[in-house]
């Protein structure tokens, strides 16, 4: 569930400390550092690996929840008259997260896969194994 309420700017710090294994799957995707990720870029990173995974015969789990919408003011507005629009929406990542997991027969697809969808991705990301 996406909300519209305009949220204030925060920073966040941490470590996600115990969601260090997998559950669903054999492979899957740990973030190395933290940071934001937009809904496009996880989108992208979603239909990417659906496609992948449709010709391997695997399943996909995913954990992320686009649910901090983002405003902005449109270019060329002057200052004041309140707070902008909510142009997108994202999610936080904290170090050391799962970000999805992959299941797979084959090591091999599941590691290209894998590396496919980190390329996608604006943080640093390793992939581990069950």
């Amino acid at each position: 569930m996406v909300s519209n309420q305009k949220l204030k700017k925060f920073r966040l710090k941490g470590i996600k400390v115990n969601n260090k294994k997998l559950y669903f799957g054999f492979y899957g995707l740990i973030s190395l550092e933290t940071g934001r990720l937009d809904n496009k870029v996880v989108k992208s990173l979603i239909d990417i690996v659906k496609r992948k995974i449709k010709i391997k015969k695997g399943k996909l789990w995913f954990y992320l929840n686009m649910n901090i919408p983002v405003t902005q003011k449109s270019i060329g507005t002057r200052m004041g008259k309140g707070k902008g629009n909510i142009a997108k929406h994202v999610t936080f990542v904290r170090k050391g997260q799962i970000l999805c997991e992959l299941s797979l027969l084959n090591k091999e697809e599941a590691y290209e896969i894998l590396k496919i969808a980190s390329s996608k991705l604006p943080t640093k990301t390793r992939i581990i194994e069950y």
